[in-house]
């Protein structure tokens, strides 16, 4: 009987983990999965087709990408730290947001953003290809998309698998907004709150540990505000998944501070639960198009700086969208979807970057 093309995967990825680390097989085996999923969703867009549906299938696996899964691998966070072969950093990419917002108009946010996703499926596919010698292959569940890749992918190393994680996380970024430029504008979007970040770290101060732990609050305090998450029976299973940005906004705001301060935060899995807990397809009722200006007013250029200072700015943003979803007054729903997907995009953006710079790695 033929080996299933992520058993065959999984034997390759071997490779890049290490001998003595516990959850090997189960680990590689998740990757392989995960890998064959994004080969499958990024091809379309290495060949120019049509960018819509790739860019949804990006969007499922945005659940996937802390490589995580009951009695098998134990996380991405845990497998950079303990499980990965040694590696060296590798050089940053850019975000996959900055400088959106100067595009003129709608049509032309969503071919920037398409533009961007193609760009990324190339490295993507580079980045699964340039171990060396097509050894032990990887053959697509797509038979068509196995014949035009030009064959196998090798076995990849230590820093080549933190690579293809990292543009995984950009395209599934890509792939979390790209709906607000997709779908039909919102007539009555209405407008973005301001930014309250100052307001929100004197708050999280305030609070200190109980902060993670004010879902309830948050939740009866939003419907109070907005009336039109008040009336939508939909808004509570959407805030099942926003309650997880209360963890998420204090780790964005320790990944900033260690950025300010030179160094890398440890430990990536409390931002790796954004994406991780990102399931648009249980609120799809909620969804609509969103105006250009939000995109001019959440993704400006950004300067050129160097990679921690960037890092720092990424989880920034992150914060001051999280700002504006806390303190949210009058928010139509579309407000509210749309600045949720900009935060999974951010913190997605932010671990890709972290990642490339050397992010969890531990002596061992």
């Amino acid at each position: 009987m033929a080996e299933l093309p992520e058993a065959e995967l999984a034997r390759s990825l071997l490779v890049a983990l290490r001998t003595d680390f516990a959850e090997r097989e189960a680990t590689a085996l998740q990757l392989a999965e995960l890998l064959l999923d994004a080969i499958a969703a990024a091809l379309p867009l290495t060949r120019n087709q049509p960018a819509d549906a790739p860019l949804s299938q990006f969007e499922t696996l945005a659940e996937q990408v802390d490589v995580f899964a009951w009695e098998g691998a134990p996380g991405w966070d845990v497998v950079l730290q303990q499980g990965l072969a040694p590696r060296e950093p590798l050089p940053p990419n850019p975000s996959v947001l900055d400088g959106l917002g100067t595009q003129s108009g709608r049509a032309q946010v969503r071919g920037e953003l398409k533009r961007r996703a193609r760009a990324e499926a190339d490295r993507l596919i580079a980045a699964a290809r340039q171990a060396g010698p097509q050894a032990s292959g990887l053959r697509h569940r797509d038979t068509e998309a196995t014949h035009d890749s030009g064959g196998p992918v090798p076995a990849l190393s230590g820093s080549a698998l933190v690579e293809v994680h990292a543009s995984l996380l950009r395209l599934v970024g890509c792939a979390c907004v790209s709906s607000l430029v997709l779908l039909p504008e919102d007539p009555q979007a209405g407008a973005l709150p301001s930014s309250s970040s100052e307001a929100l770290l004197r708050e999280m101060d305030e609070r200190g540990e109980n902060f993670a732990a004010s879902h309830e609050e948050w939740l009866a305090l939003l419907l109070k505000r907005n009336p039109a998450a008040a009336q939508a029976p939909a808004f509570r299973t959407f805030y099942a998944g926003l309650s997880q940005s209360l963890r998420v906004a204090l780790a964005l705001r320790e990944f900033r501070d260690a950025a300010l301060e030179g160094v890398l935060f440890p430990d990536c899995e409390a931002l790796l639960g954004a994406p991780g807990t990102w399931q648009p397809a249980r609120w799809s009722s909620l969804r609509k198009g969103a105006p250009a200006i939000w995109f001019a007013e959440l993704c400006p250029a950004a300067p050129a700086e160097e990679p921690l200072r960037r890092l720092a700015r990424e989880c920034s943003a992150g914060l001051d969208l999280f700002s504006r979803l806390w303190f949210a007054q009058d928010l139509s729903l579309t407000g509210f979807t749309a600045l949720a997907a900009f935060l999974v995009a951010r913190c997605a953006c932010a671990v890709a970057l972290w990642e490339e710079l050397g992010g969890g790695v531990a002596a061992h």
